[in-house]
């Protein structure tokens, strides 16, 4: 296991972080059972989907991905369900549940919905969540396991050949001679690393570079949720989100602005006048792990009345921020947590206390975009008709939105605790009016207009900005 997905694994024990990809398919014609049984065996033929974690004797060294059987517990036939509200908490209990990658990093959930699910009509329907450990796939590469399993014959994935038969001996004895070898990279990592943060330092004192964005005072969505979790799926066209120079992303996070800033007050709180938030975004360059992103603060401008002039804001500042997260010192930490060993990274976990409130944050919510690619997966003869993610709460974010598309249409995915949005229904209706608003001001336009790569799945998702 690479060390930042060792360190995503180690980090999930402690909180939770588990990815939920859903995936609405319209009037199938196989019976759940069918469903199942067929994908049972198309996982089967997935690599990625046939690994689990092991622990080296003693964490003596990073964990190992290990060989494992497709079993009949990895694919969850639920209750049927009457109505899509019937749906939206079931989706929203199934939030509250945490994998342990030992016994299995994935598994994927079925809800048959009699009728109301969006975009099929009064029909029927089949919802698919994807339930997948951070460590075993960022959001576009959870996303290429979903394509594996609803795509047709030749979406089968194969990241890497399968591991080796697990054996503790030879892993701790492997650890040991791996040993010396490391910290003799670290020390050669640790030069380039420091000079090249007395670099960043320098570029921003000169004003060649961004300065850090500062820490912001918490606001009401930064309270602590309870136990509980709710979603909302805002179904609209691409084209709604989309103008002229405007990515989805940033149309998306300019209707969230603005529904967000108009939620708060509605309910009488105040509306902070650095509204941010947290938005995961693809590292640049060849990836070396199965995470590879890192978070950014982007300002949502509320005090910005003209949504084309807040979309225009929002992504200056999400320019700026990749500007800063480009620079060599970033590419130098990150060669030097590889050379670190897997010990070390292990006690820096465990020292770090995940349950403790910090006086500020880097943002008031989290937003996770990715392209999920065309509309041509199927699932039992259905369509798909839309998809969905939901970024983890945290105990001090306590509202996130996944802006996922697939084909023409875009979901923004709501998840929030009842205690920390307390009508939820009336921030659902605030965004669509929002999105309307966006659409009004940028004109219509097409979908599929060069995406560059750039915003991740929060907590989540590593992905092409859309």
């Amino acid at each position: 296991m690479s060390p930042p997905d060792a360190q995503t694994y180690w980090i999930s024990t402690k909180i939770h972080s588990d990815q939920f990809l859903l995936y609405c398919f319209e009037d199938p014609a196989d019976s759940t059972a069918a469903m199942r049984r067929s994908l049972l065996a198309r996982a089967a033929l997935v690599p990625d989907l046939r690994l689990k974690v092991r622990e080296v004797p003693f964490h003596a060294d990073y964990p190992h991905w290990v060989p494992m059987d497709v079993g009949s517990d990895h694919v969850v036939a639920h209750e049927p369900l009457e109505s899509w509200p019937d749906c939206l908490l079931a989706v929203g209990d199934l939030l509250t549940e945490r994998l342990d990658s030992r016994e299995s990093p994935w598994r994927l959930h079925l809800f048959a919905v009699a009728h109301g699910a969006p975009r099929c009509g009064d029909g029927p329907a089949v919802v698919a969540v994807l339930q997948v450990a951070h460590a075993l796939a960022d959001g576009r590469g959870a996303s290429t396991l979903a394509r594996a399993l609803f795509g047709g014959q030749d979406a089968a994935v194969r990241r890497a050949p399968s591991p080796a038969p697990w054996r503790p001996a030879l892993a701790l004895t492997l650890a040991a001679a791996r040993l010396p070898a490391q910290l003799v990279a670290l020390l050669a990592a640790a030069v380039p690393a420091h000079r090249t943060h007395r670099d960043l330092e320098r570029d921003t004192a000169a004003g060649a570079l961004p300065p850090q964005p500062p820490s912001l005072p918490k606001g009401p969505t930064n309270a602590r949720p309870d136990e509980r979790r709710s979603v909302r799926m805002v179904v609209r066209d691409a084209a709604d989100l989309r103008g002229p120079g405007v990515t989805v992303t940033v149309g998306a996070m300019t209707a969230i602005s603005l529904a967000l800033t108009r939620y708060l007050r509605a309910q009488g709180s105040a509306v902070p006048a650095d509204l941010a938030a947290e938005v995961t975004v693809a590292k640049p360059g060849q990836s070396t792990a199965r995470n590879h992103f890192r978070n950014v603060a982007v300002d949502l401008h509320p005090g910005v009345a003209d949504p084309r002039e807040r979309a225009a804001a929002i992504a200056a500042s999400m320019a700026t921020r990749r500007i800063r997260g480009e620079h060599p010192a970033a590419v130098a930490a990150d060669r030097a947590l590889r050379s670190v060993p897997g010990p070390l990274v292990r006690w820096g976990v465990e020292q770090f206390d995940f349950g403790a409130i910090p006086d500020t944050v880097t943002g008031n919510t989290v937003v996770s975009s990715v392209d999920r690619g065309p509309a041509d997966l199927s699932l039992g003869g259905g369509p798909v008709r839309f998809t969905a993610g939901f970024p983890a709460l945290s105990q001090f974010m306590g509202l996130t939105h996944g802006v996922h598309g697939i084909g023409d249409s875009v979901t923004i995915g709501v998840s929030t605790s009842p205690s920390v949005l307390a009508d939820l229904d009336a921030y659902e209706t605030m965004l669509h009016e929002a999105i309307d608003e966006v659409s009004a001001a940028f004109g219509p336009i097409g979908w599929r207009a060069a995406p560059s790569p750039d915003t991740l799945h929060s907590v989540s998702e590593a992905p092409a900005e859309q």
